[in-house]
């Protein structure tokens, strides 16, 4: 039997959401480029649900305690005194994200006497210690290209919203005005506009592609000229 100890951003403040505004979401059969998505056999939650947070699990509980593992799920991830603390010493599986990690710095790393595995529930694993990892033989692993579309996205929304203005007109009108002048001072088309990024991999490359149909001048930096 395997202890996981999985550290989760916490729920919503208003309470874990009881329904989504949408029932479902796209089925995505592979990544940009032909690389294959996961494909497990079975999954205990519905697609859209929100697993990223304390009471979400990441739709892991039914499926670990099912082959005898314990899972321990916590938010309380900083100082001597945390869960994460706490749990650490005898866990065999530590699962964190990007935007929430539990910091596995060499002395966290010294006390886990058990840990063989590292994960990141996305993309990175700078909040870990890779140099004490690797002398420890524990394996530090990510799910690679699993949020790169969503950070692809999110980078397309800002700078459509700056170059708009959006944010500022969006207050005007939260605060009860609608002065047309004030909104669109500062707003501007993106159409004609130089836009760059700095790489192009895959979230630098899915965001030149998403600006292509805006008619913008595309530059980007990178050891390698795209094809």
């Amino acid at each position: 039997m395997a202890k996981v100890l999985c550290v989760l951003y916490p729920d919503p403040v208003d309470g874990y959401p009881p329904s989504y505004a949408r029932d479902d979401v796209p089925r995505i059969a592979q990544y940009p480029g032909g690389q294959t998505v996961p494909s497990p056999t079975a999954i205990d939650f519905t697609p859209g649900q929100l697993l990223g947070s304390v009471s979400g699990e990441l739709g892991l509980r039914r499926y670990l305690e099912g082959q005898g593992h314990e899972l321990v799920v916590t938010a309380d991830k900083d100082g001597p005194d945390s869960v994460f603390e706490r749990e650490l010493p005898d866990a065999d599986v530590v699962i964190s994200q990007p935007f929430w990690p539990a910091y596995l710095t060499a002395e966290r790393i010294a006390k886990a006497r058990n840990l063989k595995l590292v994960i990141t529930a996305g993309i990175g694993s700078d909040h870990t210690d890779l140099t004490a990892a690797s002398e420890a033989g524990i394996t530090v692993a990510e799910v690679t290209y699993s949020n790169s579309i969503s950070v692809a996205e999110h980078a397309v929304m800002m700078i459509l919203a700056l170059v708009r203005d959006y944010l500022p007109a969006h207050d005007w009108v939260r605060n009860g005005g609608w002065n047309i002048a004030d909104a669109v001072a500062r707003s501007y088309d993106v159409e004609g506009m130089h836009v760059g990024t700095v790489a192009a991999g895959r979230i630098g490359l899915a965001v030149l592609r998403r600006l292509k149909p805006f008619d913008v001048h595309l530059h980007y930096t990178d050891k390698h000229r795209l094809p």
